[in-house]
């Protein structure tokens, strides 16, 4: 059975926005990058700082930009 991936979603609520939105800016560059390596891993874990910040009412506009 495969195990599921831990994205610390319980992690991000403690972080401040200004750190979300640079860690989801990095995660967007890790995977959008034509020469990056990158796994399911940062999908997850950017998929998980984007959902806690649409809880705030943040929601990032094209590229990322907020």
């Amino acid at each position: 059975m495969p195990q599921k991936y831990n994205d610390n979603s319980n992690e991000y609520k403690d972080w401040t926005t200004k750190k979300l939105k640079q860690e989801a800016k990095d995660y967007h560059e890790i995977i959008h990058n034509d020469h990056s390596c990158y796994g399911k891993q940062e999908f997850f874990a950017l998929d998980g700082i984007l959902h806690e910040l649409d809880s705030r009412g943040i929601t990032p506009q094209n590229n990322l930009t907020f």
